[in-house]
């Protein structure tokens, strides 16, 4: 029977994901997210013994949903168009919602190379690339993108998303734009992106 958090635990762990992939601050005590909760720190020791148990926590969870999701959108019997449009859709919402959680997933990699951040299972990949390989053939007949292998597609729409957010504070300074103006460029970014990939509105 599945054992359901109580609103205390809701709200370290709502909390902590706000401190972690919102706020960046990886370095971040159960202290810090006490006095961020409002909460005194045993309230988090009782239900964490310690901030990695929070964290992993809190991660893995994170993980999960973006996983879930991912899946979902390349499971979708959609024109590759519309199917690109979605995971852009989804990876700015993410990214703007949780600015930070790419970052912390790339460093966690790092740290663990046997974690598990595939956002497929390895027994549908090659499912999933004959899929891709079929929708880039059709597009290409069709006229309406450059052949490129599924691998490289996958590759460019991770960079083209994933760069704004992981470099911000180079991009800002590089092109003088404040938090308004960087904005503004990332609310531009899925047409620019969508005009790179595919030659036809």
């Amino acid at each position: 029977m599945e054992v359901l958090a109580t609103d205390t635990e809701q709200l370290i762990k709502d909390t902590a994901k706000k401190v972690f992939f919102v706020d960046g601050n990886i370095h971040a005590t159960t202290q810090d997210i006490a006095d961020a909760a409002g909460i005194n720190r045993a309230s988090i020791h009782y239900y964490y013994r310690s901030r990695k148990q929070l964290f992993d926590k809190v991660f893995m969870e994170a993980l999960t949903e973006m996983k879930s999701k991912m899946r979902l959108i390349a499971y979708e019997e959609l024109p590759l168009r519309e199917k690109a449009e979605k995971f852009i859709d989804f990876f700015f919402e993410r990214s703007l919602e949780h600015p930070y959680l790419e970052l912390f997933v790339i460093t966690e990699k790092n740290a663990n190379p046997l974690l598990d951040i595939n956002m497929m299972p390895t027994k549908d990949h090659e499912e999933q690339q004959k899929m891709l390989t079929d929708a880039i053939d059709h597009e290409v007949a069709k006229g309406n993108m450059k052949f490129i292998t599924p691998d490289h597609l996958i590759i460019t729409i991770m960079s083209l998303c994933s760069f704004p957010f992981l470099g911000k504070p180079i991009i800002q300074s590089a092109l003088h734009a404040d938090d308004s103006a960087y904005f503004k460029l990332i609310s531009e970014r899925k047409k620019v992106i969508m005009q790179l990939l595919f030659l036809k509105e």
